[in-house]
């Protein structure tokens, strides 16, 4: 009787690697966007890395994806106007 072992392919170690490094990356933008926002900035192209990195790490995992839809433009105009009015430039 021989005993085999139930090892995964090598493929599959390398895409677990994969995934757990865009885990790591997902969270270290999450401290950064968060880092922003405490210090009153927002800043667009690390919350937009976040959310692509979040939705490649959700489908390999078998999620739906985090990201949401566009806010509407109404919303986004009313933003623009508050912090136009309220004088602030973040």
């Amino acid at each position: 009787m021989t005993i085999r072992p139930n090892l995964p392919a090598v493929e599959d170690l390398h895409i677990d690697a994969a995934v757990r490094h865009l885990s790591a990356a997902r969270n270290h933008l999450q401290c950064a966007v968060i880092g922003f926002d405490d210090a009153g900035y927002e800043h667009d192209p690390t919350a937009r890395a976040y959310s692509l990195v979040a939705a490649i790490v959700a489908e390999f995992k078998g999620r739906p994806s985090p990201v949401p839809p566009p806010p509407p433009l109404y919303i986004v105009n009313a933003a623009k106007d508050y912090r136009r009015q309220a004088r602030r430039t973040y």
